[in-house]
């Protein structure tokens, strides 16, 4: 099955996605962050169903509700992933560590007194490069939560 577009969150479609569930039309879907961040990617539902998510240029999140083009609403879940975890609790060391990882410009999910990274830059080389902060390998759904903003710096060299 394709999916044609997006309806709306879960939240805003509460009835809507209660009289497909009991209809049997809902299905779930449980995507990698990397599939919902590009919006394009195959997938399988609950059901071991087939689908093809492409909607270019349509952000997609969590709990959003996706129309298939059979007519089946298909309900968008983040999937759990490895990721290296790190507690904070000196804020000298907690200070490092921000620094650390910021030097390889790393998404963070900031929890309670915990910070997470993916474990895309692979296992090993993370456990080892920051192994003084005592990391823990762990599988979650991760949700980055704490990026610097960069704003634009633009040069105007016409005038120089």
């Amino acid at each position: 099955m394709m999916v044609v577009r997006k309806l709306g969150r879960r939240d805003e479609l509460r009835s809507v996605v209660e009289k497909a569930q009991k209809n049997g039309l809902l299905r779930i879907v449980k995507l990698s962050r990397e599939c919902i961040e590009k919006g394009k990617c195959k997938s399988k539902t609950n059901l071991n169903e087939d689908v093809v998510i492409n909607l270019k240029g349509v952000p997609l999140n969590e709990g959003d509700i996706l129309e298939a083009d059979n007519g089946l609403l298909i309900l968008v879940e983040l999937k759990e992933e490895k990721v290296i975890e790190f507690e904070l609790k000196d804020p000298i060391e907690a200070f490092k560590l921000g620094f650390a990882l910021g030097n390889y410009h790393m998404r963070v999910m900031l929890q309670g007194g915990k910070v997470y990274i993916s474990s895309e830059l692979g296992e090993e080389f993370l456990l080892e490069r920051f192994k003084e902060y005592n990391p823990k390998v762990r599988e979650l759904v991760f949700k980055p939560n704490l990026e610097l903003p960069v704003s634009p710096v633009v040069i105007d060299f016409a005038n120089t």
